[in-house]
């Protein structure tokens, strides 16, 4: 039996409205998982994709997160034991000097629950 291997996917939902609006935004997430091989790994990232859909309503519309694609999916490797996922980048709201020291044990993370 072959070791199975990380993979990296990126999924996209389409939020939709009801109504005129139709497509609001668009929301992407990246997953990682264990999986046999590259066709195993698609339908376990379409999986998730249909997995996380939702429907609510918000006042009197009706709203739904559809799963619009597999933007990518990537093979990591085997025996992987850290990932970087990269957020992106935004512009500076505070100025700061060129000699300005940053703290970084001095500040504790953020615990998201």
């Amino acid at each position: 039996m072959r070791p199975r291997e990380w993979y990296r996917a990126e999924i996209r939902w389409a939020v939709m409205e009801e109504g005129q609006q139709g497509l609001r935004e668009w929301e992407d997430g990246v997953y990682f998982f264990l999986s046999q091989d590259e066709e195993s790994a698609f339908r376990q990232a379409l999986e998730i994709g249909w997995r996380e859909r939702d429907g609510h309503e918000e006042g009197r519309r009706w709203v739904e997160k559809r799963l619009a694609q597999i933007v990518s999916l990537e093979c990591l490797g085997t025996n992987r034991t850290e990932f970087a996922v990269a957020l992106g980048r935004r512009r500076a709201t505070e100025r700061l000097p060129f000699e300005h020291e940053f703290d970084p044990e001095g500040t504790a993370p953020l615990v998201p629950f």
